[in-house]
């Protein structure tokens, strides 16, 4: 297996095809962040292809382990992952496959309330699911950055960084959620949503695990992307609980802030867009500047 420091390239996208047995012909990098995600036209398939880590093998196996039992449920709030034998395993490279739906414009907030909703009412897979492990990413990727020759980021930050994650997991174990435990997404976001068939469902379950529910949720709260508070209200009342009436709301959006900076970190390196917004949002967070906006780099 190889480390989770770089997202694998175009010849992992002909090898995983390879195997898969479909054409990788013309195929085009779509985004490139947690994953690196290719449209194969020619298959009329996206592949999503991210490090041979362990933690990387055990998550895609769950994605498609989850999604297909989903499928198999009649449940229509996950894209059903094309049909063969996967995740593949190549070239230092976990991949897995899924039909390309190129959707007219994006989910609105009462979509993915809707979608959340259906999915808590859905009883626990009837196999082994990973639980929920907050901020598990960021922690492997502070480890990486230990190892690096030029890391990416300055021995304060990193420093300020795992003392602010620690404190949060210890305050993440100490606290009781109301809603319950059951499958969860963990990554609820219209970029996270295709439209298939008709139908708005969830794509992208790289996180699905056994956990509070508040934590699909965290989508209807303030934080530093600055979603419209009226879209935020459309987002509980399709899901019929605001999350904003729990004292414990800001817990879950700080653990998800700290949490989105992990892929930065990893790309950072070789990428300076990555570098720049990862200064960005670490600034933010020590400075306790709400105000700073957020923008994703793909």
């Amino acid at each position: 297996m190889t480390t989770d420091s770089q997202l694998p390239g175009r010849a992992a996208v002909r090898a995983a095809c390879q195997e898969f047995g479909v054409d990788d012909r013309d195929a085009q990098l779509l985004h490139h962040r947690s994953n690196a995600v290719w449209l194969l036209p020619h298959a009329d398939l996206v592949v999503r292809l991210a490090p041979d880590t362990a933690y990387r093998r055990e998550r895609a196996h769950t994605t498609v382990a989850v999604t297909r039992w989903l499928a198999a449920e009649a449940q229509r709030i996950a894209l059903t992952p094309a049909s063969g034998i996967q995740p593949v395993t190549v070239s230092g490279a976990i991949a897995t496959f899924w039909p390309y739906r190129p959707s007219p414009g994006r989910p609105g907030p009462a979509d993915l309330g809707t979608l959340v909703r259906r999915l808590h009412s859905v009883a626990r897979p009837p196999f082994p699911v990973p639980r929920y492990q907050p901020l598990r990413r960021l922690f492997e990727a502070l480890a990486l950055e230990d190892e690096r020759t030029t890391p990416a980021l300055t021995d304060s930050d990193r420093a300020w960084l795992r003392a602010r994650a620690e404190a949060l997991v210890g305050q993440f174990t100490q606290t009781e959620f109301p809603l319950g435990e059951g499958l969860v997404h963990v990554d609820v976001h219209s970029e996270n949503a295709v439209c298939d068939h008709g139908d708005w469902v969830l794509i992208d379950w790289d996180q699905c695990s056994i956990g509070p529910r508040e934590l699909d949720l965290v989508n209807g709260l303030p934080d530093h992307f600055h979603q419209p508070q009226h879209e935020r209200a459309r987002f509980a009342a399709a899901y019929g609980y605001d999350l904003l009436d729990w004292p414990g709301w800001a817990l879950l959006r700080n653990i998800t802030e700290l949490h989105s900076l992990g892929a930065y970190i990893r790309l950072a390196p070789t990428k300076p867009a990555a570098a720049e917004e990862l200064r960005h949002r670490i600034r933010s967070l020590q400075t306790g500047d709400k105000a700073a906006v957020w923008q994703g780099v793909s």
